[in-house]
């Protein structure tokens, strides 16, 4: 029994941990935490990475603290939310930065309780790091969606989305992202692809009643990708409705190729498709378009998204 004692002692288990924390909590590490604040845009956070002296039963601690602090503050009682979470991705990066590994990042919403700074601040981090390593991150919030795409796109990172549904049948079943989400020209793709040619079953075999709110659902598709056509690439992305900034370096100019004619045609598409959205009167119903109206709109549109695109 005394023998066995021995064996289970922490004593040893915490000499040896103490030893380990000297190596591995050094200098360097201090040095690759203060970088990733910096590059976090959390400098301003006065706080460092300590080794304190309490080892117990096998377990060394270290901490962040505050720096320059008076009394007893300590770090989690005086850091918001945000801040907590910024300071913990900057330990984390500097911990990871330290390793000669290759193994993917995977961040579940990395900007919640974050303020616009943190938040455009940790997205520039997270394509950095994407230039050598995968980068997964899960998101629910558009506007972070945006801004990596956004930012993906100068440094010649092209992100792949990936759209999670809860389906009958279980959760997280991969799908296409929403269509809001999506670049207008896939959505008409897939609408001239898939959903009309299901309409035009549905209204062939099945007649005008059935069909109706197929043709709805496929026009107010229509309307988003005509909204999303009018942000992405009439207005080459000048203005995105989520993201914060106006963005005019090397795309204000290609604004001066659109044409009346242009105008024109967005007008009179975001009129048409825009009734469908609305109630209508019983004395004067609006009848949903056929599917070769549907059609043709929508190959008038990929002709005219193939045409601007290359237009000088």
């Amino acid at each position: 029994m005394e023998a066995a004692r021995k064996l289970v002692n922490t004593k040893g288990l915490s000499d040896k941990k103490s030893t380990l924390t000297a190596v591995l909590i050094t200098q360097s590490f201090i040095d690759r935490f203060q970088n990733e604040l910096t590059a976090l845009s959390a400098d301003r956070l006065r706080v460092e990475v300590v080794k304190t002296n309490k080892t117990t039963k096998g377990q060394v601690w270290h901490q962040v603290r505050l720096k320059g602090a008076v009394g007893d503050a300590k770090a989690g009682r005086v850091l918001s939310e945000g801040e907590q979470r910024i300071v913990s991705l900057a330990a984390f990066l500097a911990d990871s930065e330290g390793l000669a590994a290759t193994t993917p990042f995977i961040f579940d919403d990395p900007i919640s309780s974050l303020d616009q700074e943190f938040e455009e601040s940790t997205v520039k981090r997270l394509i950095q790091l994407a230039k050598k390593r995968q980068v997964l991150v899960f998101t629910h919030r558009i506007s972070l969606l945006t801004l990596l795409e956004d930012m993906a796109e100068p440094e010649g990172i092209e992100p792949l989305v990936v759209g999670l549904q809860r389906e009958p049948w279980g959760t997280g079943e991969p799908s296409d992202p929403p269509l809001f989400a999506m670049k207008p020209i896939k959505v008409i793709n897939t609408l001239l692809s898939d959903r009309v040619p299901l309409a035009r079953k549905i209204f062939t075999e099945k007649g005008t009643a059935a069909y109706a709110p197929e043709a709805k659902s496929i026009c107010s598709d229509l309307r988003i990708a005509l909204e999303r056509l009018i942000e992405c690439t009439l207005l080459n992305e000048v203005i995105l409705r989520f993201r914060r900034s106006v963005t005019t370096k090397g795309r204000l100019s290609k604004l001066a190729k659109i044409s009346p004619a242009d105008c024109k045609m967005m007008d009179d598409l975001m009129t048409e498709y825009s009734k469908y959205e609305h109630s209508q009167p019983g004395e004067a119903p609006v009848t949903p378009p056929t599917p070769d109206k549907l059609e043709t709109d929508l190959k008038g549109l990929k002709a005219w998204h193939e045409e601007f695109t290359k237009r000088a």
